[in-house]
């Protein structure tokens, strides 16, 4: 069954450490899809003192919520396969680029 993700979704996702011994799920914001299949996405953090980061707000979410004040980390954008999706958990609607 081959799954559908949309941007704009929120999931739990594979997060691996940079020496690839293991990984911790953390949410991410999907934001574009690649020509490889892959998305681009913003991790989340609970951490306000990121200079970086940009609150995020439940008012933004079509469905789903946080339980805890979260903030997207806007400059570490990244790239993730498909198959490190675990689980949707929200979704906000994004503009057409």
């Amino acid at each position: 069954m081959r799954i559908i993700v949309k941007v704009g979704s929120i999931y739990l996702a594979k997060i691996y450490f940079t020496d690839g011994s293991s990984y911790k799920l953390r949410p991410i914001l999907l934001i574009k899809e690649n020509s490889f299949g892959d998305f681009i996405y913003i991790p989340f953090t609970t951490n306000p003192n990121n200079r970086f980061s940009f609150k995020f707000s439940n008012s933004f979410l079509d469905f789903g919520e946080f339980s805890k004040e979260s903030y997207l980390i806007i400059d570490k954008t990244c790239t993730i396969q498909k198959s490190l999706l675990e689980r949707k958990i929200a979704h906000s609607e994004l503009p057409n680029p």
